[in-house]
């Protein structure tokens, strides 16, 4: 009986260690946005701030060091009892000096970027620990480098057909570009794409022959980026009906100027 009570007494005491090892630090929360678009406008510069919120007791926060990860790799380290250090291709991107608390155990734990670039898309994980437990949380963050040109419109072809077309250019990372006529989704118009090589931006075409080209119709283009809420949508009247009937005037006027011309060259003789 007496070991028997022993080994439940012990078990009590692992499951008691267990348990405040758990609770002494915990991530509540990690602020980082699904997407973040860059600024095209100097001075226009909207901050991208990354924030790891989490509870620690102060008695539990010995050996604590909070670590930001980029894609499995470390990029930001800091100790209380230090000044926060910046790895690899993030250096000169990351405020140092950044603080959201005066919290000796909080005080740097957010990062905040210096002029983001596109190749800071990725996996973002933040990584608390104390000699007795180790925490993380990881979010992905979207970088979006918006459009340069966005337009949409049609031309007549010397075959006489009609191609409407929509441009996206210089545009990060690839969009799904789409054709609506009546609020219909072509589902065959044909897609061109460029990618630019030293910045892999992305130019976009798409267009569509109209198989009838004299009726009246509104035209749309919608350019999103997948896994983001970035969009964008313009549309157009295309006026077929009044085509057709520029073209009928037009072929009345050529028919009368062709016989009054005649007519004019007969009387000479």
């Amino acid at each position: 009986m007496d070991k028997r009570r022993g080994l439940i007494f012990n078990t009590g005491l692992i499951l008691l260690f267990l348990l405040q090892a758990v609770t002494c630090l915990e991530i509540t929360n990690l602020r980082v946005p699904s997407s973040y678009s860059i600024s095209r406008d100097e001075g226009d510069h909207k901050p991208l701030i990354l924030g790891c919120d989490y509870d620690i007791d102060e008695s539990e926060s010995k050996g604590f060091v909070l670590k930001w990860k980029h894609n499995e790799l470390q990029i930001y380290q800091w100790i209380p009892s230090r000044n926060p250090v910046v790895f690899s291709a993030f250096k000169g991107h990351i405020d140092l000096g950044y603080s959201e608390s005066d919290d000796r155990l909080h005080k740097h734990s957010a990062l905040k970027f210096i002029n983001p670039i596109a190749n800071y898309t990725g996996n973002y994980t933040c990584q608390v620990q104390t000699y007795q437990s180790v925490q993380s949380r990881t979010a992905h963050l979207q970088i979006i480098v918006p459009e340069t040109d966005f337009s949409l419109g049609f031309q007549r072809e010397t075959n006489g057909s009609t191609v409407v077309f929509c441009n996206v250019g210089e545009i990060f990372p690839r969009p799904e570009v789409s054709l609506l006529i009546d609020n219909e989704k072509v589902p065959d118009a044909v897609e061109t794409e460029q990618v630019q090589e030293y910045t892999n931006y992305y130019n976009m075409t798409v267009q569509y022959i109209l198989p009838d080209q004299n009726k009246d119709m509104e035209l749309e283009c919608e350019v999103t980026i997948p896994g983001t809420d970035y969009k964008l949508r313009t549309s157009m009247p295309y006026l077929g009906a009044a085509f057709r009937a520029n073209a009928a005037t037009l072929q009345v006027f050529l028919c009368t100027f062709l016989t009054v011309t005649l007519a004019r060259m007969l009387t000479l003789f």
